[in-house]
C-alpha cells in the first residue's frame, strides 16, 4: 500500500496546476456546504430560542369552556412536578388598537402577572423600554415594536383597546419590546392580568397557564401527563409550532441533497479529468503491467489518486467552510424582517455536519475512480507497447 500511495502522489506532482484545480473543484463544494449548513444551523436554533422565549413551554387549558375558574388549585397541583419551574396564568384573546392618529391594527392581547413575568429572562431580554404596570391613570399596554411603529405611538402614549367581547379601554403605552421574530413583534401586546380579566370579561377566570420546564425537551411527554391527570387540554412548544419544526428540519434536508451534487459534479469532473490522464500515460502503465503488476492493482492505483483528492478538498474545504462561517458571524447578513421573521441570519457551526460533509465525500470518492480505474485495468499492455 505504500509505494502505491507514493505512485499516487507522484503523478499528482507531475501535474501540479491540473491537481490543484482538481482539489479546488472538491474543497469549494464542500465551503459551500459546510457554510450552508452552519448558516442553517444558526437560523434554527436562533428560530428555536426566539420560540422558547414568546411562546409557554406548556399551555393548560380549558377546551370545553375557554376558560380555567380554579386555575390557583390547578396551578398548585402543577408547580411540584419534576422540571417544572414556573407556572403562569394567562389571558389572551383579540383585539383591536386604535391611535389617536386613527391608525388601527389587531392585536394578540395577552394579560400576564407583571412581577412574575418580569423574572423572565427572555422578558427582560426582549424589553427594550419601559415596564409592564397600570399607571395611575389607567391601564398601562407594552407594545412589540412593530406595533407601534404602525400605529405611530411611542412611550406615553394614549391608545384604545377594543375586544370581541364588546368592551373598550383607553391604555397607556408603558413599554415596547422586540423579540426579533417579525410576527410577533407585529401582532402582540401585553397587559397586566387584572387588565386583560376586565377586557375580555373574565373576572374570575383566565385562558390558561404558561407552564415553565428546566429541559424544553421534556415538555411534550409533561404535556400528556397533564392531560391524562387533570383532564385538560395540554400542549407543548413543540406541538404548537410542529409545522415550523417539519419545514425547518425540510429545508435542512433539502439544502444538503441540493449542495451534495455540487460536490458530485466536481468528483465526475476529477474522474474525467483521470481518465484522461490514463490515455496520456497507457505506456507507463503497460510497462508496469508487463513487469508483473496485475490489473486490479494498478486500478486500485486509480482509486488512492482519486481518495488522495478527495481528502485534501475536504480538509481544504473543512477549513474554508469554518472561516467563511466565522466570516458571516463576524458580518451578519441582514434580512427583512417581514420576509424572513428575523432582523438577520445568525451562523452556528456544529462539529457533526462538517463529519457529515467529509464522510459523504469521501464516500464519492470511488465515482471519481471507477472510469479511469476500469480503464487502467482493460490495457493491453503487449499491444499497446507494440504501438509505441
Amino acid at each position: 500500500m505504500g509505494y502505491l500511495l507514493f505512485l499516487a502522489w507522484a503523478q499528482l506532482r507531475v501535474r501540479p496546476w491540473q491537481s490543484l484545480l482538481l482539489v479546488l473543484s472538491v474543497s469549494v463544494g464542500v465551503t459551500i456546504l459546510t457554510t450552508a449548513l452552519s448558516l442553517t444551523n444558526g437560523f434554527e436554533q436562533d428560530m428555536v430560542d426566539r420560540l422558547l422565549g414568546t411562546t409557554p413551554h406548556v399551555s393548560l387549558y380549558n377546551p370545553l369552556s375557554g376558560g380555567l375558574t380554579n386555575y390557583n388549585e390547578v396551578a398548585a397541583r402543577v408547580v411540584g412536578r419534576p422540571h417544572v419551574t414556573s407556572v403562569i396564568p394567562f389571558i389572551q384573546g383579540q383585539g383591536l388598537v386604535t391611535s389617536d392618529a386613527k391608525s388601527t391594527t389587531g392585536v394578540l392581547v395577552r394579560g400576564v402577572d407583571p412581577a412574575v413575568q418580569a423574572k423572565s429572562p427572555s422578558w427582560g431580554k426582549y424589553l427594550v423600554s419601559g415596564h409592564l404596570e397600570d399607571p395611575g391613570g389607567g391601564p398601562g399596554i407594552v407594545l412589540g415594536t412593530e406595533v407601534a411603529r404602525k400605529l405611530g405611538v411611542g412611550l406615553g402614549d394614549t391608545l384604545k383597546v377594543i375586544t370581541g367581547a364588546g368592551k373598550q379601554r383607553t391604555a397607556t403605552v408603558t413599554g415596547l419590546f422586540e423579540s426579533g421574530l417579525y410576527e410577533f413583534d407585529a401582532h402582540v401586546a401585553f397587559m397586566t392580568l387584572p387588565t386583560a380579566q376586565t377586557v375580555f370579561g373574565m373576572p374570575k377566570s383566565v385562558t390558561g397557564l404558561d407552564v415553565q420546564v428546566d429541559d424544553v425537551f421534556m415538555a411534550p411527554q409533561l404535556a400528556r401527563e397533564l392531560s391524562t391527570e387533570l383532564m385538560l387540554g395540554a400542549r407543548s412548544w413543540s406541538d404548537q409550532n410542529r409545522p415550523l419544526l417539519k419545514a425547518m428540519f425540510l429545508e435542512r434536508v433539502v439544502i444538503f441533497i441540493v449542495i451534495m451534487f455540487i460536490v458530485l459534479v466536481a468528483m465526475i469532473g476529477v474522474g474525467s479529468t483521470m481518465a484522461m490522464w490514463v490515455i496520456e500515460k497507457n505506456r507507463e502503465i503497460s510497462l508496469l503491467r508487463a513487469i508483473g503488476v496485475a490489473a486490479p492493482l494498478v486500478g486500485r492505483l486509480f482509486v488512492v489518486q482519486g481518495t488522495l483528492i478527495s481528502a485534501v478538498g475536504v480538509l481544504l474545504g473543512s477549513l474554508g467552510g469554518v472561516v467563511l462561517s466565522l466570516a458571516l458571524a463576524a458580518f451578519p447578513i441582514g434580512l427583512a424582517g417581514e420576509v424572513y421573521f428575523l432582523s438577520h441570519l445568525p451562523v452556528r457551526m456544529e462539529g457533526r455536519d462538517f463529519l457529515l460533509v467529509a464522510l459523504a465525500t469521501l464516500l464519492l470518492s470511488p465515482v471519481a475512480s471507477v472510469l479511469p480505474a476500469l480503464r487502467a485495468m482493460r490495457l493491453d499492455p503487449i499491444e499497446v507497447i507494440r504501438r509505441t
